[in-house]
């Protein structure tokens, strides 16, 4: 089961500072997207050390420190070199689109890419 394309966790300072993004990074969206792309609102306004912003192919998961420690969402979506499950795994195995870290180099985007079709 394929959930998102794109998983990215932020850590906030305070309660206020996780509202702060969200209502940014939401702002920044509805200005940038296409009349075509989905509406998204912000989950967990209720609540004081985590929020999540759904667009469908890109999740954001916005927590304040303590909780990003306390569920650990990272372990549940990275296979990293230390991982006992991916050392088992030969590498010519896995899908050319499989990341097993940052390291690639994304400096040569432009935002060509990115507007709408």
């Amino acid at each position: 089961m394929k959930y998102t394309d794109y998983f990215v966790i932020v850590s906030g300072t305070s309660t206020r500072h996780l509202h702060a993004m969200a209502y940014y990074i939401v702002k920044m969206y509805k200005f940038l997207k296409c009349k075509s792309e989905p509406h998204v609102k912000i989950e967990g306004k209720d609540t004081d050390d985590w929020l999540c912003v759904d667009f469908g192919s890109m999740v954001i998961h916005l927590m304040l420190p303590d909780t990003r420690e306390t569920y650990e969402l990272e372990k549940l979506w990275t296979l990293r070199s230390y991982d006992d499950q991916l050392a088992q795994i030969a590498p010519e195995t896995l899908p050319e689109d499989f990341v097993l870290g940052m390291e690639d180099d994304t400096s040569s985007l432009t935002s060509k890419e990115f507007q709408c079709e």
